[in-house]
């Protein structure tokens, strides 16, 4: 199941790949639209409530469905991260089932987020910096992952100072998923 999900969360990235700097026209405007027009778990999303949660200026949004799965991307107009990937797939799992195959072994609880909930920072990888992830089993039997991954060259001590800011916001985002 986490492999589905991490391949939702490629598929959303790589709709969004031409909003990088190499790929955006000089001057590329963000949408005046709201985050929810670009559907897929967009719909669960609002800019300016990310934008304050998280202290960024995300304002470009993709959304993607495939089967029972729902994502999207937010990012700044013009560049690849900082970004924002909310993925929303529906299931029958139960929370021990979600704790023993979903939630990575070295992740920290969640509480009070969903049935059960984690929290992890993501390394550095090649072409992207540090992050962090929360994932939940959502009440209403959807598992829902929400990363928030910043530049490359990025010190880990701003992803970590943005652990409690994403988890709050996770949390936001499983009242309005009910």
């Amino acid at each position: 199941m986490r492999r589905v999900l991490m391949a939702v969360i490629a598929l959303s990235v790589a709709l969004v790949a031409g909003c990088d700097d190499a790929g955006a026209s000089p001057g590329a405007k963000a949408s005046t639209a709201p985050a929810a027009a670009a559907g897929g778990a967009c719909q669960l999303l609002d800019f300016g409530m990310v934008n304050a949660k998280l202290g960024l200026d995300l304002s470009v949004a993709a959304g993607a469905s495939q089967d029972n799965t729902f994502s999207c991307v937010l990012q700044a107009s013009g560049a690849s991260y900082p970004d924002l990937v909310l993925s929303v797939s529906s299931t029958t799992i139960g929370a021990d089932v979600f704790s023993s195959m979903i939630q990575p072994k070295d992740a920290t609880p969640v509480p009070g987020l969903g049935v059960v909930g984690y929290q992890m920072p993501t390394p550095a990888a090649d072409k992207a910096g540090p992050g962090v992830e929360v994932g939940w089993l959502a009440g209403n039997k959807r598992i829902i992952e929400l990363s928030l991954r910043f530049a490359p060259g990025t010190p880990d001590e701003k992803a970590e100072e943005a652990v409690p800011k994403v988890v709050e916001l996770a949390k936001l985002i499983d009242l309005s998923s009910l």
